[in-house]
């Protein structure tokens, strides 16, 4: 039987940074790395939502990223 152990998690945000010259959307990335393992997807897009206010580009997308230690 397997087991795993939480190592951590972080918030990855995408936002719109305008189109390139082939008229395609260019995505820019950003990390926030603490993220507690029981965090809710309402509480990380909350958290997003005012993150991104503090800048100037549009927010596409929101994932939460999490590394786990799997052993026997």
């Amino acid at each position: 039987m397997a087991f795993s152990d939480f190592k951590n998690a972080s918030i990855r945000c995408t936002y719109d940074n305008g189109l390139d010259a082939n008229g395609k959307v260019k995505r820019k990335f950003k990390s926030y790395h603490n993220v507690k393992e029981a965090a809710a997807a309402d509480g990380i897009f909350e958290t997003a939502a005012v993150l991104t206010n503090f800048g100037t580009k549009t927010l596409m997308d929101v994932e939460k990223q999490s590394a786990m230690t799997i052993y026997q």
